[in-house]
């Protein structure tokens, strides 16, 4: 008899110890409240758009782990730059730093946001160059899938939605899927 109880009292002693392994308390951590110290390895390489403004040209987008190029890209004032190249820092918040001049004029930050995207935000006054929310997506080329480099669609202070960018691997895919150089709906 005192055996069965020994072995009922280590019965319930196994199934509530494992019961409280099962439900013990767990803590929330809180999301880092920095952006990324590297862009994500799905958005590096080189990306070409291919538009047309005031002539056919390319536009090229060149992402490393911590550098992001933009060449032949329209700024705020519909004028065509040659280069532009951001240094990514981290920062508590993506949306108050901007200088014109000065050391963080080249700077850019990158954050993870819902849906699988990054959100690129490039430093200066009137930045145009690289900013964006981007996300690799896939579509057909000649029979085969291939990555496109995706920027969302945003709305802007006036409540309408920008024309978003797509970018591709080489510039004959951006070519064929924008053969008239306009902007993506």
């Amino acid at each position: 008899m005192r055996m069965t109880h020994i072995f009922s009292a280590l019965l319930v002693a196994t199934t509530l110890g494992t019961t409280a392994l099962v439900t013990a308390p767990t803590t929330a951590h809180a999301k880092a409240k920095t952006t990324l110290k590297t862009f994500p390895k799905s958005i590096r390489g080189t990306w070409y758009h291919y538009e047309e403004n005031n002539g056919y040209y390319y536009k090229s987008m060149a992402i490393s782990s911590k550098k992001l190029t933009v060449k032949n890209y329209m700024d705020i004032f519909a004028k065509k730059q040659s280069k532009w190249t951001g240094t990514l820092h981290t920062t508590k918040n993506q949306n108050d730093v901007w200088q014109y001049g000065g050391k963080k004029s080249h700077w850019t930050s990158a954050k993870a946001v819902k849906g699988g995207y990054t959100k690129i935000v490039s430093y200066g006054m009137f930045a145009t160059n690289g900013s964006g929310t981007y996300k690799v997506v896939h579509q057909n080329y000649k029979g085969k899938s291939v990555k496109v480099l995706y920027n969302k669609h945003i709305v802007n202070s006036s409540g309408s939605k920008k024309l978003a960018d797509h970018y591709y691997k080489t510039k004959a895919q951006a070519k064929y899927f924008n053969p008239v150089g306009a902007l993506h709906k």
